[in-house]
């Protein structure tokens, strides 16, 4: 324990006063009459031993009451680590402006309330120490140094943002721009509601250097019902087609929620209007039915109405009905028409085929499924076209031929990471196993088909290499345990092997029921699938194709339209989809010769209202064992608590209390001990 003014400790010498006067009073001594003397003797022995008592009680109350009187005139403290270092401070400051933060508080909105106290931690400090000002959007410059002046006038101008940061990447940030401040004393004060879904305490790196505060502000309870996501059955998108589209609900409050209404909406058209009812603290997933009847970009969005909270309301996404899907066919001239008569017949394939001698590898590229049919080998310069196509996101079939190079097929599909031939099986068998949930048959079938089901017969078929491979899916199998058809996922591209060629000698597969709705969907599969939608502030890309290199994209919205960056290479282009978009909807990525169909959401992290409590912040600390601190939520008891973090703990106030407690005492033992 230090002193602050320890000059006032000459002044204890006033102790020996009391004491001078108690000795003196010893010395007195008062006639007691009694009228009868035979119990003078004990009556003197009991006045003593209870006077001395009083007296030496009174003596220590005035020794205590004086002594605590100039102790806090001397104002004892114990001093804190920060103290003991120079006097010169630089102080991180975050304030969550997040979409919680809008709720309401004592002061106000918590943001307001939060913005109150980070201008009261500025004012603590001095005017020259240095302060970083950091929020959710991390813009330019946010790590720059301010002084209290700037500090203050950056924090007046924080607004609720749609952007949602974990608080360990806020602390991060801040950690990054004090770390170079090396002779200086470092805080980082954290002001956030402190939900549950952002607030990773536990992600947070120990730092023994850098003193970490949480100031947690609280706001009334609220209760609130929000879309989280919602998905299709199936990934493919045609024209006139049912869709079945699954939308997952949360109710995050403490009631039972029925008939709740909720509207789908596609291209601006009411499309299917629904209700759902949802247990408390508990979700539900609504399947809303509806039929495609445009092509091109589907903008949908799913309405439900909420209050107080309606940032989360709505929810958007975005696909694209394709007028036409490429299918390029490449084979030699001894081919069936099997698989040339399962696309020419709906108008929505785009089919070609060309014999490989006479093949424009540029079609490659334009095409959205290749199929390699009835070819004895594989050249090098188509081998390295397929991977291309493939890796950039392309679909490939490969159906061999009769009579195969095993060492050029072996080449051709250990580059794609893929199973190769071996050898030729004659054992005549049959089709056993379907992967009916697969999302080839998954609309193909109205159940699990009974166990007689017709199954095409295999003659002869190609045996496969067991080796480890790219991600695979078994879609048919056969009864000796090999694998007739597998899919593999192949960088953005998906690969279907077969282990049987399209004549009749291999099987009777391309004659069976079967093998048109197994190309068919194969095909539909091939469009190019991008996301559903993106998440506002996830920095989320888009790769596309790289067909028109001279043209600039743009993204565009009812009076809004920006330049996205871009970076390209050979064969695809990356944009940047995430970056500068603030507001939820549907937007459209166009560039001279293509338009693409963008829908952007508010992070539904900020839709689970539940929120920390101080003890549980307390217990996080414990657990992660960081060097941080929790300070009072009170406004009026902030500026104290700084104070005693930069100077140490102050006790003149319990000194005073202290030295008026035995001055009590001592009027108590004078009045009523007798």
């Amino acid at each position: 324990m230090k002193f602050a003014s320890p000059e006032f400790l000459y002044a204890l010498i006033a102790i020996a006063i009391p004491i001078i006067i108690h000795l003196f009073n010893f010395r007195k001594f008062k006639k007691v009459y009694f009228s009868n003397i035979s119990f003078l003797k004990e009556v003197k022995q009991e006045t003593q031993s209870k006077s001395k008592l009083k007296h030496l009680l009174i003596l220590l109350s005035r020794i205590l009451a004086i002594a605590f009187l100039v102790f806090a005139f001397s104002q004892p403290f114990i001093p804190s680590n920060s103290s003991e270092a120079n006097n010169n401070n630089v102080v991180g400051i975050y304030v969550d402006n997040s979409f919680s933060m809008e709720s309401s508080g004592e002061n106000g909105s918590l943001l307001n309330e939060a913005k109150l106290k980070a201008v009261e931690i500025v004012n603590s400090y001095k005017k020259t120490d240095h302060f970083v000002i950091c929020e959710n959007s991390f813009s330019v410059g946010s790590q720059r140094l301010l002084n209290a002046e700037d500090a203050i006038d950056k924090l007046e101008e924080i607004q609720i943002t749609p952007e949602t940061k974990l608080l360990s990447a806020g602390v991060t940030r801040l950690k990054d721009a004090i770390s170079d401040q090396e002779n200086n004393n470092k805080a980082i004060y954290v002001l956030s509601d402190f939900q549950q879904t952002t607030s990773d305490i536990n992600n947070i790196k120990n730092d023994s250097i850098t003193q970490l505060f949480f100031v947690p502000v609280k706001g009334n309870q609220l209760s609130n019902i929000y879309i989280d996501s919602c998905w299709f059955s199936s990934p493919s998108h045609v024209l006139f087609q049912q869709e079945k589209l699954s939308v997952l609900i949360k109710n995050n409050s403490n009631n039972d929620l029925e008939n709740i209404p909720i509207k789908l909406f596609i291209n601006n058209q009411l499309v299917s209007p629904a209700s759902f009812s949802v247990k408390a603290n508990e979700k539900t997933v609504l399947e809303l039915n509806y039929q495609n009847k445009t092509n091109g970009i589907q903008n949908g969005k799913i309405e439900l109405r909420d209050n107080p909270v309606t940032s989360d309301d709505n929810f958007f996404f975005s696909y694209q009905i394709s007028k036409s899907i490429n299918v390029l066919e490449i084979t030699n001239e001894n081919s069936s028409n099997k698989i040339k008569s399962v696309y020419e017949t709906d108008s929505v394939f785009n089919f070609n085929s060309h014999n490989v001698n006479q093949l424009d590898y540029s079609l490659i590229k334009k095409s959205d499924l290749v199929i390699l049919n009835n070819l004895n080998d594989i050249s090098s310069g188509l081998s390295a076209s397929i991977n291309k196509f493939v890796t950039n996101g392309g679909d490939l079939v490969i159906m061999p031929s009769n009579q195969i190079d095993f060492n050029s097929y072996r080449e051709f599909l250990s580059l794609l990471n893929i199973n190769y031939y071996l050898s030729i099986d004659t054992t005549s068998t049959q089709i056993k196993e379907i992967a009916y949930k697969h999302i080839v048959y998954q609309n193909v079938f109205e159940g699990k088909p009974e166990s007689n089901i017709n199954l095409p017969s295999v003659y002869h078929h190609y045996a496969l290499s067991a080796n480890n491979t790219s991600y695979k899916n078994t879609i048919l199998s056969l009864k000796n345990g090999n694998d007739l058809l597998n899919e593999y996922k192949v960088d953005k591209g998906t690969v279907y092997l077969s282990a049987i060629s399209a004549n009749n000698e291999f099987s009777n597969f391309t004659n069976h029921a079967l093998f048109v709705p197994t190309l068919y969907n194969i095909g539909l599969l091939s469009q190019p699938n991008h996301p559903l939608f993106y998440t506002i502030g996830d920095n989320a890309s888009l790769v596309l194709d790289k067909i028109d290199n001279e043209s600039i994209y743009h993204i565009k919205a009812e009076n809004f339209d920006i330049i996205p960056k871009s970076q390209s290479t050979n064969y695809h282009t990356t944009i940047f989809v995430g970056q500068n978009i603030v507001n939820a909807g549907n937007y459209i990525l166009a560039s001279k010769n293509n338009e693409l169909g963008l829908a952007f959401n508010y992070n539904r992290k900020e839709s689970d209202l539940t929120c920390n409590t101080s003890d549980e912040i307390e217990e996080q600390i414990n657990k992660s064992s960081i060097n941080a601190s929790l300070l009072s939520s009170k406004i009026n008891s902030l500026n104290s608590a700084i104070s005693e973090i930069k100077s140490g703990k102050k006790y003149w106030k319990l000194c005073i209390i202290l030295a008026l407690l035995f001055l009590g005492a001592e009027i108590v033992l004078i009045k009523l001990f007798k």
